[in-house]
């Protein structure tokens, strides 16, 4: 809400008389709103928010209501402040320099003549000294070309001069107006533009032709639709410069001369260099394009034969940072839902978003090294690695174990967390969020798997991520103990979301028990006829609600299977992503099990546990605790009442441990008003793949007792190792 004495303008705005108390109120945004007043003391009340009243002034004797209707145009944006002149560029008191292609620089600059700009010339000499104060002016470029290099040139030149830039270039046979550039500020400049359109491009190649395309030897356009462009950018300049929305401070703007349409294309800042963030959001609209997106497409998967036809899946496509910066992101990313394909969608985005920003550790993040014992020395509030939960001795001292101990002597990178118990700043080793932080140096552990989320806010960020950390912690005390738990009818609810997978999926839904009191159910889906297992877990502060989530996610594996039962996806996604070379050889006998080892000390990455599973003996092995079950009531389930982080917390520090979150949010996601955060609970154990346990301080044996499952604890070396239906 602009402050008490800056005045108000609304603008565009339409008022039609319905009676004599009710009018229409129409805004240029689209916005309609019944206004119950007297509709002449409404006219005559409209007509003072000229911007020459400030808020108080405007609601000086009126009803009451009048400020619920400044609220909501101020909402809509046709009630905007009327700048007072600093940091905003007023037409009187600006210059304008045009550089580019005349095809388009002649018509432009016949516009702008009669806005009242205190000039408009040419800039003609880029080596020669500044013509003007570059406080009061404004650079605009126009070329019939894509102009990758001229353009890159004239932000470089502004930049060094402190000058703002509006550049306008044409590719595909459209123009491209923006980013609108202010040296020094927030906003994308013309290098994030190329990283975008590189990193989202189907074929880099067809970037790198454009990047070398000569300006056309005749006229590009006609002379009207020259005009026609000019005129959206001499627009956006005006809105700009005056401190109003325009597309082209978020990114660029796409203007179609043959349709006569524009098309916003949102450009996030690439976080490769120290630059402020001004949040917009959460916009979910400014992640997402198929040209400058970070999440370049957006698919609805169809429902496989015999699947529930409610449960909505969606697949994102992630743009590829490596063609850019050092950044080995994953390329896509789910969401499901039951009916709503717009939750799934965003549950997709969610995903894309915190795996985008667990990935890659901005360069001037800081990093200490040393050992936990020499941190403490120097008074660095440091976490004790010995209350993680890793690796036993006993794994240590097998021969190819490609970790190393990480005691308190241990020199390793440590990174900057908060600790939401104590309310303090911890520093924990980095390696538990991240692998670039130690470079060629020794391996302690993969980065753990559970923790990573994504919200719009930085509590819901650590909110999911907890919750995951409970469910991932309570699920490998459940898989490595194998205890034969009860499973729970198939309420009538759930019985509707599948009804008509019925003569094709067996569904068993499994309550796990915890320490923390915390609903926490696995839902195991079985394939009748390939005899396919997959589990998908949730927790949630509802046990239904855990249910249906659980669900959701088990079936989703069943695409997941489907995927890696197809030879040829099956060696695209390997081509993709590296790392899936650890999944076997296409087999057409599904006889996976024959393809591992016996100990699956070869079960390095979770989607080779997906992999197993296309074997049908993989799931008759552990039916006993996962299908075979006795059956018990909804009835005296936990429950946490609601979903908010302070209700998870305070369960988990009852049991003496402590809540930590690393916040992993880049600058682009924070830009569009997401957060990332990697949670981690020290003495928990995250989910793992089967070839490295985290056999770690012994929780995961003396949990069994603690349940109730067994009388005395396990052997580490009897433990079950066969690999969980998850990934």
């Amino acid at each position: 809400m602009p402050s008490d004495d800056v005045r108000l303008e609304l603008t565009g705005v339409e008022v039609h008389d319905l009676e004599p108390a009710l009018c229409l109120l129409i805004t240029p945004n689209g916005g309609q709103y019944s206004i119950t007043a007297p509709t002449r003391e409404f006219r005559a009340w409209i007509a003072r928010c000229d911007g020459t009243r400030t808020r108080a002034e405007l609601l000086a004797g009126m009803n009451p209501d009048y400020e619920e209707v400044l609220d909501v145009l101020e909402a809509d944006g046709s009630l905007r402040p009327v700048s007072d002149g600093s940091g905003v560029l007023r037409a009187a008191e600006t210059t304008v320099l045009i550089a580019g292609t005349p095809e388009l620089t002649a018509p432009l600059a016949q516009l702008l003549a009669p806005v009242g700009y205190a000039r408009v010339e040419t800039l003609s000499d880029l080596d020669g000294p500044f013509p003007v104060d570059p406080a009061d002016t404004v650079v605009v470029a126009a070329f019939t070309h894509p102009a990758y290099s001229e353009l890159t040139a004239l932000d470089a030149f502004c930049t060094d001069r402190g000058v703002r830039l509006l550049p306008f270039r044409c590719e595909r046979g459209q123009g491209l107006a923006g980013p609108a550039i202010t040296p020094g500020g927030a906003g994308p400049d013309f290098a994030d533009v190329l990283a975008r359109r590189r990193s989202a491009a189907l074929d880099p190649r067809v970037i790198d032709a454009f990047a070398s395309a000569d300006p056309p030897r005749g006229r590009r356009f006609r002379p009207g639709d020259a005009r026609w462009m000019m005129s959206v950018l001499a627009v956006q300049l005006e809105r700009w410069l005056a401190g109003e929305p325009a597309e082209t401070t978020t990114g660029e703007l796409e203007i179609d001369p043959v349709r006569l349409s524009v098309l916003p294309r949102p450009v996030l800042p690439v976080p490769d260099r120290p630059r402020p963030v001004e949040a917009h959001g959460p916009r979910p609209d400014l992640l997402v394009d198929d040209r400058t997106g970070i999440v370049t497409a957006v698919h609805e998967l169809p429902p496989a034969p015999g699947m529930p036809a409610r449960l909505r899946v969606c697949a994102v496509d992630v743009a590829d940072m490596r063609r850019v910066v050092d950044w080995p992101n994953d390329r896509q990313a789910f969401g499901t839902s039951w009916h709503d394909f717009d939750q799934a969608r965003d549950s997709a985005i969610g995903e894309a978003v915190e795996r985008y920003c667990g990935s890659w550790l901005a360069p001037e993040r800081e990093i200490r090294h040393g050992s936990f014992r020499q941190l403490r020395r120097n008074g660095v509030p440091a976490l004790d690695p010995r209350r993680l939960n890793l690796y036993s001795p006993r794994q240590h001292a097998t021969p190819g174990f490609p970790f190393a101990p990480l005691t308190p002597e241990t020199e390793c990178a440590w990174i900057e967390a908060f600790s939401h118990t104590t309310r303090e700043a911890v520093w924990v080793p980095a390696c538990l969020v991240s692998q670039e932080a130690e470079p060629g140096g020794a391996r302690f552990t993969d980065p753990l798997i559970a923790g990573l989320a994504s919200g719009t806010s930085e509590e819901h960020a650590v909110t999911s991520g907890l919750e995951e950390v409970l469910e991932r912690d309570t699920t490998m005390l459940w898989w490595a103990n194998t205890p034969q738990l009860r499973r729970l009818p198939v309420p009538a609810e759930i019985r509707a979301l599948v009804a008509d997978t019925a003569e094709t999926y067996d569904v068993t839904l499994i309550p796990l028990d915890n320490e923390f009191a915390v609903p926490i159910v696995a839902a195991a889906v079985f394939d009748r006829a390939r005899r396919w297992l997959s589990i998908g877990f949730a927790t949630r502060p509802d046990a239904l609600e855990a249910a249906k989530k659980a669900l959701a996610e088990g079936f989703t594996l069943q695409h997941t299977c489907l995927a890696l039962d197809d030879e040829r996806e099956l060696a695209g996604m390997q081509a993709d992503l590296p790392h899936l070379s650890n999944l076997k050889a296409y087999r057409a006998d599904r006889r996976y099990l024959d393809s591992y080892r016996e100990d699956f000390g070869d079960v390095v990455d979770l989607l080779c546990q997906q992999q197993i599973y296309l074997d049908p003996r993989a799931a008759t092995r552990v039916a006993p605790w996962v299908r075979d079950l006795a059956v018990r009531p909804w009835e005296g389930l936990p429950a946490l009442g609601e979903r908010r982080l302070k209700a998870y917390r305070e369960r988990v520090e009852e049991r003496g441990f402590e809540v930590i979150s690393v916040d992993l949010t880049t600058r682009d996601v924070a830009a569009a008003g997401f957060h990332a955060a990697h949670t981690i609970v020290p003495g928990l154990v995250s989910n793992f793949p089967a070839g490295f346990p985290y056999w770690g301080d012994g929780r995961i044996r003396r949990a069994a007792v603690d349940l109730g499952w067994r009388t005395t604890p396990l052997p580490e070396e009897r433990l079950n190792v066969f690999p969980l239906p998850h990934a």
